[in-house]
């Protein structure tokens, strides 16, 4: 690809990340805060409405072929599916988020419009997103309902873009479209609508965009600016480093050749990460080493007498088994996908290590979502394509249901009951819960049982000879 054409896609590219992140925020600010500024309601829709223009202008720079000739449709289609979600979950779920630590930081660079050298790290280092919603706010919102704002407005574009790329990686539209599902039908989409002041949502986006520039080798410029802005905000950047350099080495070339790849690329992302430490080196730190976590991961149990309180809430579930059955699925999807692709599981290192540091792990291994989910759909599209089409409807239906009723039956129930309903599922929450862990375990091993030994065979039989 040319620079100018390679410029352009990039630019358009850029063009509806950003309409795509404007419509959520202005969606948001005027169904949950009270009093939205309507001048830049109406400055924000004049924005979206360009944007809309210039993708509807320039639709083949964007690409997604995948998406077949009525693509701005359809995008569209996966947009209003994303909001609908991202904006039920808040709906059902209250904010109940507080100013602690974290949060603290995060409005002090807001309300001052500056980075905090006196401010606590690695929170100070995060600056980006308190500064789009502080000093940079060109939205209907102010101060911490800013930020809420720009939070869903992550929250829809991650959901937009785990779809596409899905998509992208080969997965048939009907599968890729419940993406959204899977993402919030976790501990990361009950977090965030519970505690709406962090950054994390903000970096889920930026993380399924940097995956999205890994898939092509020719767009490795739109990986270095991806991981320079997803640095900005967050030194988690630093996780896709290694991750690129193995994916350059699988490509093939050569070690040196991987190593100047890697080096030209993720240079910028690691230079400013260098230059922002030296700039704060003077502010006080925060971290704590949780090593009793090692027991929770392990495999095996040694019955360790676990004395962190902290440690105690941790449960495997939490550590291997956030996204549910998607660990079983994704191990499978590693299995058999693309070889370049395989390094992109390597991510749950840095994850997993996090959770020995920091106090909150289930919203360290919340970031577990860009291996998890994506390998995982990418198994069962496979599953559910090698299985007779009434048997995949079923399963996949099921599948789906399982997901929204064990995170949101009880706030369904409790947003929207009568009072003898209500009364009558928490009396048996108990036994409601033990069902649903039950079918839980049923499922995932019938979809794996019943792929392995009928559908392969099936699939197998009906090749042409």
């Amino acid at each position: 690809m040319s620079s100018r054409p390679q410029l352009v896609a990039g630019a358009v590219h850029a063009v509806a990340i950003v309409t795509i992140w404007l419509l959520a925020i202005v969606i948001y600010a005027l169904a949950f805060t009270r009093g939205p500024a309507l001048g830049w309601v109406a400055i924000d829709g004049v924005l979206i409405a360009a944007g809309g223009w210039v993708l509807h202008t320039h639709r083949d720079a964007l690409g997604f072929a995948v998406l077949g000739p009525r693509k701005l449709g359809k995008l569209l289609a996966i947009v209003a599916f994303s909001i609908g979600c991202v904006a039920l979950v808040q709906l059902l779920i209250a904010d109940r988020g507080g100013i602690w630590l974290d949060e603290t930081n995060y409005l002090a660079t807001l309300r001052e419009g500056q980075i905090q050298r006196d401010g606590v790290f690695p929170f100070n280092l995060r600056w980006l997103e308190p500064m789009l919603a502080g000093p940079l706010n060109i939205f209907p919102a102010s101060d911490a309902a800013a930020l809420k704002a720009v939070n869903f407005g992550a929250f829809v574009v991650a959901a937009v873009y785990l779809v596409l790329l899905l998509l992208r990686l080969g997965v048939k539209l009907t599968i890729a479209f419940s993406a959204p599902v899977f993402l919030l039908c976790s501990y990361l989409g009950v977090y965030g609508a519970s505690n709406r002041l962090v950054l994390d949502p903000f970096n889920y986006a930026l993380f399924v965009i940097v995956f999205h520039t890994l898939i092509r080798r020719e767009h490795a410029a739109y990986f270095a600016a991806a991981l320079l802005v997803t640095a900005c905000n967050s030194e988690k950047a630093v996780y896709w480093i290694p991750v690129f350099a193995l994916v350059e080495l699988v490509r093939g070339g050569g070690l040196i050749p991987a190593a100047k790849h890697t080096l030209k690329y993720c240079g910028p992302a690691l230079l400013y990460l260098v230059a922002i430490r030296l700039y704060l080196w003077g502010s006080p730190s925060e971290s704590q080493l949780f090593l009793e976590n090692l027991h929770v991961l392990g495999f095996s149990w040694h019955e360790p007498q676990i004395v962190d309180e902290t440690v105690k809430l941790n449960r495997f579930q939490h550590l291997w088994f956030p996204f549910g059955g998607f660990t079983v699925y994704a191990l499978l999807g590693f299995t058999t996908c693309a070889r370049w692709l395989k390094p992109i599981m390597l991510l749950l290192v840095p994850v997993l290590l996090s959770t020995l540091i920091a106090t909150d792990t289930q919203r360290m291994v919340a970031y577990a979502f860009i291996v998890y989910l994506p390998f995982g759909l990418l198994y069962l599209a496979r599953a559910f394509g090698e299985l007779p089409l009434r048997w995949s409807r079923v399963l996949f239906g099921l599948t789906i249901a399982l997901a929204v009723a064990e995170f949101y039956l009880f706030p369904m129930v409790r947003r929207f009951r009568s009072y003898e309903l209500g009364a009558a599922v928490f009396e048996h929450r108990d036994a409601i819960q033990l069902a649903l862990a039950a079918l839980e375990v049923t499922l995932v091993g019938t979809i794996v049982f019943l792929h392995h030994t009928f559908g392969r065979a099936i699939s197998r039989a009906s090749a042409p000879r």
